[in-house]
């Protein structure tokens, strides 16, 4: 199925899709944050627009652009940072949905690859359902959905979860080396704060990376790969795909 872009498409494409009854948008969310010394800032958003595509190739979707900045304030101390304020950031979700609800759109999936746009998603959500409620809107929780798949293909090769990491780890690592490997400086990659990663994630939020780890990498990113990567993806893929699937049976019952 060859993917809907909106910014690869004329209004009149648009228009056409939803008549054809393509009433669903992805819209991905990204961030531009440090990712070690070895990954780019863009990781989140490269890795959110890859989803969002391979998402979009196994239902009847649409794709809206990466929104490139997330909610990254725990990333501060660290060159390159952007990040909105939770509130900003929610706004901008709402916009673009009551936008897509004046073209037709009746389905909105929100997909999110950083995991600090949480709190924005929660209120965005929280006020599309009180000024959309038309729109059927899905947020789905990554690591709900899809940790246990990507952990059982880190498993088979014998990678225990404080290697995957929290960030910039061997997961993400992986997954850039097949998708830019170009901008992967794996020269630059070693193992960061590769402890227990309950209590990292509590530091991270509680204190930011920078009470964490030094480089910003919480994970061993040099144990990746780039078909590995490829691997986490399509599962990735594969277990959103089910989960909204099966949303889809669940709301129609409400």
């Amino acid at each position: 199925m060859n993917i809907q872009r909106l910014t690869e498409l004329t209004w009149p494409d648009a228009a056409q899709a939803v008549a054809a009854g393509v009433t669903t948008v992805i819209l991905p969310l990204g961030a531009t944050e440090q990712h070690g010394p070895h990954l780019p800032l863009g990781t989140d958003t490269y890795r959110a627009a890859a989803l969002a595509g391979q998402l979009a190739e196994r239902l009847p979707a649409m794709v809206a652009p990466v929104i490139p900045i997330g909610c990254s304030d725990e990333h501060s101390g660290f060159a390159g940072l952007l990040s909105l304020e939770v509130e900003t950031l929610a706004a901008v979700i709402v916009d673009c949905a009551r936008r897509m609800v004046d073209w037709g759109v009746q389905r909105l999936i929100v997909l999110s690859a950083h995991g600090g746009n949480g709190s924005a998603l929660a209120l965005a959500e929280t006020r599309l359902r009180q000024e959309l409620p038309a729109l059927a809107v899905w947020i789905p929780d990554p690591m709900t959905i899809c940790g246990e798949a990507v952990l059982a293909i880190a498993a088979e090769a014998g990678l225990p979860f404080n290697a995957l990491g929290l960030h910039a780890g061997e997961w993400e690592t992986s997954e850039l080396l097949y998708l830019r490997p170009e901008q992967v400086c794996m020269k630059q990659a070693a193992p960061g704060h590769t402890g227990d990663m309950d209590a990292a994630l509590a530091t991270l939020i509680a204190k930011g990376t920078r009470a964490l780890t030094a480089t910003g990498v919480v994970g061993d990113p040099c144990l990746a790969n780039a078909s590995r990567g490829e691997c986490y993806l399509a599962a990735q893929a594969a277990c959103y795909e089910a989960a909204w699937r099966q949303w889809l049976i669940q709301s129609s019952k409400a």
